[in-house]
């Protein structure tokens, strides 16, 4: 009696497996020419052929596995660039509009600091060239008197031709370089010592009118001009 070898075998498409047969080789006795080992034989066979399969499964499971943990990894690695360079580009950006901002603020504060110093500075300069002005007009006064009789005189243009009780306001020290200096010029003049008046300054007075000549109001109104200018240069 002869004894079929079979295997299984996967059936394309079926999503299965079935025994497949080998044909005999030789015809044989009905007792096996060898034995139990002609079994043993094709269990072998077919537990190897399962070990393999079950193997090769493992393998490519493994293998796809691998390849999906480096296939993920290297798109999480891409992915984690892409998103940290827009983190960076957009820290960078907010750092640099608070830098900017931060700057403007700075030319502001400059701005300012250096307006106020200028104006400090005009103001100094303006309250310096008033003393000196004042020094200029008292020398000046005192080395040609006739100015301030000129000054008088102007003043005195002022009222209507008619001056009854004419008298004339001067600082005391005016008064007196007037009276020792020009003595002719001023005699028709009423010369009244007020030490409220400044040095280069006169009032006149009538019974019907007055007439005020303030130098210090006028020094004033030239220093306003050249406060002005310093400024409107600064």
């Amino acid at each position: 009696m002869r004894k079929d070898q079979s295997v299984t075998v996967i059936t394309p498409g079926l999503g299965g497996f079935r025994n497949y047969h080998y044909p005999p080789l030789v015809d044989a006795p009905d007792d096996d020419l060898f034995g139990d080992e002609g079994g043993s034989y094709q269990d072998e066979f077919n537990n190897g052929f399962q070990d393999g399969l079950q193997k090769g499964h493992e393998q490519g499971y493994q293998d796809g596995m691998n390849q999906g943990l480096q296939s993920g990894q290297v798109q999480g690695l891409e992915q984690g660039r892409q998103q940290g360079r827009q983190e960076g580009m957009q820290q960078a950006s907010q750092q640099v509009a608070g830098v900017v901002q931060s700057t403007n603020q700075l030319m502001e504060q400059i701005q300012l600091a250096f307006h106020q110093h200028v104006q400090q500075q005009s103001e100094m300069l303006c309250d310096l060239v008033m003393k000196v002005a004042r020094q200029v007009i008292r020398a000046e006064l005192a080395l040609q008197p006739s100015q301030l009789v000129n000054l008088i005189e102007e003043t005195l243009a002022q009222l209507p031709d008619h001056k009854p009780d004419l008298k004339v306001y001067l600082n005391p020290q005016d008064s007196q370089r007037l009276t020792e200096l020009v003595p002719e010029q001023v005699a028709a003049w009423n010369l009244i010592a007020d030490d409220t008046l400044a040095i280069g300054s006169c009032r006149v007075v009538t019974s019907d009118s007055e007439a005020l000549a303030d130098s210090e109001e006028r020094l004033a109104a030239c220093m306003d001009v050249v406060k002005d200018t310093l400024l409107a240069d600064a």
